[in-house]
């Protein structure tokens, strides 16, 4: 029987709308899941919907790509999976996902199992959770290495407890809004900074006698990474963790060439299979995600703040676009 799925398309007036669409049934080595939750990617999608909206012949996309759903039908040679399945996908927001195994390095290659331990609302959040590893190891933090953090939005709260359990020492974040720092706190941070009240590069260097030894870059604005480079140590690494848009403008001389300071970009380009000198693949580090979440290492519920219909998802990208960042942190959409 033909299904009929729906799913929200962002039009370049920067307006949401729902849409149906025709799913098809899974073919050899193909996975069909009715999702239940969608995530919200914050900073990639409302950059793309702030300053790249959709152009062209439609006019429109479809963005997202942190699923949770079940298994509904399965192609043959699916390997282990079967109807009844709860799994991660990459989804983009919408209520089916078909995952081809054999489109390997593409969003829709991806998917794993999830472990009952952890509820729908938080385990789409491993694929943020997986960036911010992925930043962590770039920096390979040693026990009571000096970190700071700025921007403590999600993929900021999961650098910070990354680091956390790495042994970092001490933990400063910095961020425009008291909400975030409190939720700081609980991820782990050792000492909070708001610039509205103090300067961050003064505060970080009184904290850690003389700069951050790692500094992460997790802020949605590109020019906070000249007050980064400022905040380091001698010989400091500052890695950009966030999906900052734009360019920033940078002290080549005083701050980056006489610190001898280090700057590592995050990406995990090409990282879909393990090599001997990097065996942490995306797909590893979700893994590790998903099983620190059963385990409640990680923790994303006091994250979460909005889990609403997908019906309202246009209220909430307003909001999101528009409204002060202390409204919001995690958001999902339902599909169930």
């Amino acid at each position: 029987m033909a299904i009929t799925g729906r799913q929200l398309v962002f039009q370049s007036d920067r307006t949401v709308t729902v849409e149906e669409y025709p799913v098809p049934a899974p073919e050899p080595r193909q996975i069909l899941v009715e999702v239940a939750r969608s995530c919200v990617s914050a900073g990639t999608e409302m950059n793309f919907f702030r300053d790249h909206p959709p152009t062209g012949p439609l006019q429109r996309a479809t963005l997202g790509y942190m699923t949770v759903g079940r298994v509904v039908q399965v192609g043959a040679d699916a390997g282990d999976y079967a109807p009844g399945d709860r799994v991660l996908t990459c989804g983009h927001h919408c209520s089916h996902w078909l995952v081809d195994l054999d489109d390997p390095g593409s969003s829709r290659w991806y998917i794993a199992h999830i472990a009952d331990a952890i509820p729908d609302d938080m385990a789409g959040f491993a694929i943020l959770g997986d960036v911010a590893l992925h930043g962590v190891r770039r920096a390979r933090l040693q026990i009571d290495e000096a970190v700071a953090v700025f921007g403590a939005g999600i993929v900021g709260q999961l650098t910070i407890q990354f680091a956390r359990l790495s042994g970092a020492y001490p933990i400063v974040v910095v961020d425009l809004y008291d909400s975030r720092l409190d939720l700081a706190r609980q991820s782990g941070a050792t000492h909070v900074v708001n610039p509205a009240r103090d300067d961050p590069v003064r505060a970080i260097k009184e904290i850690t006698g003389g700069g951050a030894q790692a500094v992460f870059h997790c802020a949605p604005a590109a020019q906070v990474l000249q007050t980064a480079l400022a905040a380091a140590a001698d010989r400091g690494k500052i890695v950009l963790t966030g999906s900052a848009p734009g360019t920033a403008e940078i002290g080549l001389q005083v701050e980056l060439l006489r610190h001898e300071l280090s700057i590592i970009g995050v990406y995990e380009t090409g990282l879909t299979a393990p090599h001997p000198y990097w065996p942490w693949t995306r797909q590893r580090n979700r893994q590790a995600c998903l099983r620190l979440l059963a385990t409640g290492q990680l923790r994303l519920d006091q994250h979460i703040t909005h889990v609403v219909p997908f019906t309202d998802a246009g209220a909430i990208v307003d909001m999101m676009l528009h409204g002060s960042g202390d409204e919001w942190m995690g958001v999902v959409f339902r599909w169930d």
